[in-house]
């Protein structure tokens, strides 16, 4: 007998059998129950979720010979028949093959004609989206008002693409996709009844790598038989599937939070060597921020990865949660990128290097609980490479200062609301907390965590909304520091107490130690004065200014249009696309 995939073999064949769309079941079996059958059911979702399978169990329970009920018997000839494919009163369409309007007429020329043998004629059309404007059109007033005998079960990936006239005249079911626990329970009972040996790690990773498909799962599980003899073990599957151990994704950010240049050119070589899928690693480095990110806020875990739990919390522990997010839109980023970059490679390592430059620039010890003498040792490691890397510090810190500006609202008369701030607060998307800091300790501790190159005494006296784009630029902040002044609109200055407002666009910048470092450069003649920071909605910040700026060039270049394009402009509707080419 030849061999049977698994996809197939165990393909389900009741409701009781179909994995993780209790919702869908549930509605389908009552319906049954209670004699409420509609005439017409669109099952849509991911692919391998079930929506084939479902519309196939539908048919069995609609055409058993023990009568329609949510449980076929699954042993009359009429369940057997549709099983194998044979029973005559379900027409099993492709619409991917069949798109023309010529085929869906010639299908629906026997609509009228009672069913052969069951109760229900059921026309079962795959893949419905497929089908061409006119091909819609001529089923819509069969889909609208069939015969009693008729039944139609669409399925297709994609509903959007369906006309609404179409969706108006279904019972829609999105399938979900499946969690990694009900694929790795369902494959672990698959080979339990298949007497194969496997390693629950194993399991784990090609549930992990099936994203929320079934059949996905089950054909990987095909390839692992295949590659492993008969085995399902870890270290064969992640061979198999260009996959590394987690704990190198561990091992690497904790290079990266320790500054060890070094050590971390070293680490990418080998994973370079071990020929790794990119794009997985840097999924995998997502995955591990988002546990991190997870513990730090919400204090719990998903647990749908593999990573280790204490060293998760070790992470939380040492490294600042404004860090892990900035890591984590460093890598997703890069993960954007991929696709226009030279190699998946160069996409990786330039999200490394930025990582790197980041904690070099912040100035801060990223590892809350690392010692005196353990950063110094990490400086010596990486002194060869400073050259380089001060290289890359600069480039970063020339685009750092586009990367931020926000679009101006082209409506003047939009309402702008201001929040100010008190130390009660707590952060969410309404206010953000902000402790009143003594201005002269602050001073002190910046001077000590070396977050200011160098001292500007800059008169705070007379400073006025006018003269503060030129204080800006005497004042020498770096990171998230800069770009939270180049958000600031100055409000007032008296009583020595200075009123700024933030842009509600770049809250996310509103770090304690951001407002320490403006607070050492702004305040170091002037200890008696103190900051106040407000939120403010459409601020009038340099940031915005510089948007406002670089939109007016725009305007004035699209305005300069070469007599040309103005041509083809009017005679054919053609539009100016504003990006240029790379962008």
């Amino acid at each position: 007998m030849t061999y049977q995939v698994l996809a197939r073999k165990y393909r389900p064949q009741n409701f009781q059998e179909i994995v993780g769309q209790e919702h869908v079941v549930q509605a389908l079996v009552n319906g049954l129950e209670n004699d409420r059958l509609h005439h017409a059911f669109l099952f849509t979702g991911t692919r391998g979720v079930g929506k084939t399978t479902l519309a196939r169990v539908l048919a069995k329970a609609l055409n058993c010979l023990e009568g329609v009920s949510g449980n076929p018997c699954g042993i009359c000839q009429h369940c057997q028949e549709i099983k194998n494919g044979e029973f005559i009163d379900l027409i099993e369409v492709d619409a991917a093959s069949r798109t023309g309007v010529d085929d869906t007429r010639s299908l629906l020329e026997n609509v009228q004609y009672a069913p052969n043998k069951g109760k229900y004629k059921i026309y079962l059309i795959d893949e419905v989206h497929m089908f061409s404007k006119s091909s819609f059109n001529a089923l819509l007033k069969t889909l609208e008002e069939p015969p009693e005998h008729v039944k139609f079960l669409l399925a297709t990936t994609e509903p959007d693409k369906l006309p609404v006239t179409v969706l108006s005249r279904c019972l829609q079911f999105n399938l979900k996709r499946l969690t990694q626990k009900q694929i790795g329970d369902h494959l672990g009972s698959l080979l339990n009844k298949e007497s194969v040996e496997y390693d629950d790690h194993a399991i784990q990773l090609i549930a992990r790598v099936a994203d929320g498909s079934m059949r996905d799962a089950l054909s990987l599980m095909d390839q692992s038989l295949a590659f492993g003899a008969g085995l399902i073990q870890f270290d064969e599957i992640r061979a198999m599937l260009g996959t590394i151990e987690q704990s190198h994704v561990t091992e690497l950010l904790k290079l990266i939070s320790d500054n060890d240049e070094a050590a971390t050119v070293e680490k990418m070589d080998w994973l370079h060597d071990m020929s790794v899928d990119y794009t997985q690693l840097l999924e995998d480095f997502c995955l591990l921020l988002h546990e991190v990110s997870l513990i730090q806020t919400l204090g719990r875990v998903t647990g749908g990865s593999s990573f280790d739990l204490k060293e998760l919390k070790q992470f939380a522990v040492q490294i600042q949660a404004e860090t892990i997010q900035w890591y984590y839109q460093l890598v997703v980023l890069a993960l954007e990128q991929i696709r226009f970059t030279p190699s998946k490679k160069v996409s990786f390592e330039m999200a490394v290097i930025r990582m790197l430059a980041f904690v070099q620039q912040s100035g801060e010890p990223q590892m809350a609980g690392q010692q005196t003498g353990k950063q110094s040792d990490s400086t010596v490691k990486g002194q060869s490479n400073k050259p380089q890397a001060n290289k890359v510090r600069s480039v970063l810190n020339q685009t750092a200062e586009t990367v931020q500006v926000q679009k101006p609202s082209d409506d003047s008369n939009h309402n702008q609301t201001i929040k100010t701030i008190t130390s009660n607060e707590s952060i969410d998307e309404e206010s953000i907390a902000i402790n009143s800091i003594d201005s002269s300790k602050a001073i002190d501790s910046n001077k000590e965590n070396g977050d200011v190159e160098a001292v500007n005494h800059i008169n705070v006296m007379d400073l006025t909304t006018d003269s503060w784009p030129e204080v800006f630029k005497q004042m020498k902040l770096k990171g998230m520091a800069r770009e939270l002044a180049r958000n600031l609109e100055l409000l007032e200055n008296k009583k020595k107490v200075i009123t700024f407002a933030v842009d509600e666009a770049a809250k996310n910048f509103m770090t304690v130690k951001a407002q320490h470092a403006i607070e050492t450069e702004l305040l170091a003649a002037s200890s008696d004065y103190k900051l106040k920071f407000t939120l403010k909605s459409e601020a009038d910040t340099l940031a915005r200014q510089t948007a406002q700026q670089q939109a007016q060039l725009q305007e004035e270049k699209v305005q300069n249009v070469d007599p040309v394009v103005a041509d083809l402009q009017q005679q054919f509707g053609a539009t100016i696309i504003q990006n240029k080419l790379g962008d």
